[in-house]
């Protein structure tokens, strides 16, 4: 397993654990069983790029009006907003990609990202490191840490597939 954890001095540290001596008691919240206790959210993926790069444009056409931009034409305004909106719209479309699956060809690559993203990743998300699947799971208080956990070992012929669940804290 992968450990991404932020210590109280700030910094983000890593760690690769054997599964067998993760302590799960060290961080200062612990699920029992299959419950969490406190607020539930279910992480998913909100945006709506498409309606995101719409309201760009409208909102880039409208201010493009008035005397100013008297000698522009509708056409040439419309292209200007499409290629403003064009870069939010990808930007939106790759962070999408991003949240259904993560892949980084070497360990070293992949700690280095998930270390300065740790806090932006969605609970169940797929990342492939050096052709290995894990799935993102948070753990501690106030989800004190990031685990990455080999996605064979959540795969279970006696557990039936249920909602991914994190805690929140208010």
């Amino acid at each position: 397993m992968l450990v991404i954890e932020k210590t109280p001095d700030g910094q983000v540290t890593h760690s690769w654990e054997p599964l067998s001596g993760f302590d799960l008691s060290k961080y200062s919240y612990r699920a029992s069983g299959s419950t969490v206790d406190g607020p539930i959210v279910r992480a998913t993926w909100t945006r709506d790029c498409e309606e995101e790069s719409d309201a760009c444009f409208d909102m880039c056409t409208k201010s493009l009006r008035g005397r100013n931009w008297s000698h522009a034409n509708k056409g040439s305004k419309a292209r200007m907003c499409r290629d403003k909106c064009r870069l939010a719209y990808n930007d939106c479309n790759e962070l999408r990609e991003q949240a259904e699956t993560l892949k980084f060809s070497t360990a070293d690559k992949a700690v280095a990202w998930l270390k300065q993203h740790h806090e932006e990743l969605l609970v169940g998300t797929v990342v492939v490191i050096a052709g290995v699947a894990f799935v993102a799971v948070v753990v501690g208080s106030g989800g004190s840490a990031l685990v990455l956990v080999p996605a064979v070992l959540m795969v279970s012929s006696d557990v039936p597939v249920g909602l991914q669940l994190a805690r929140v804290n208010p």
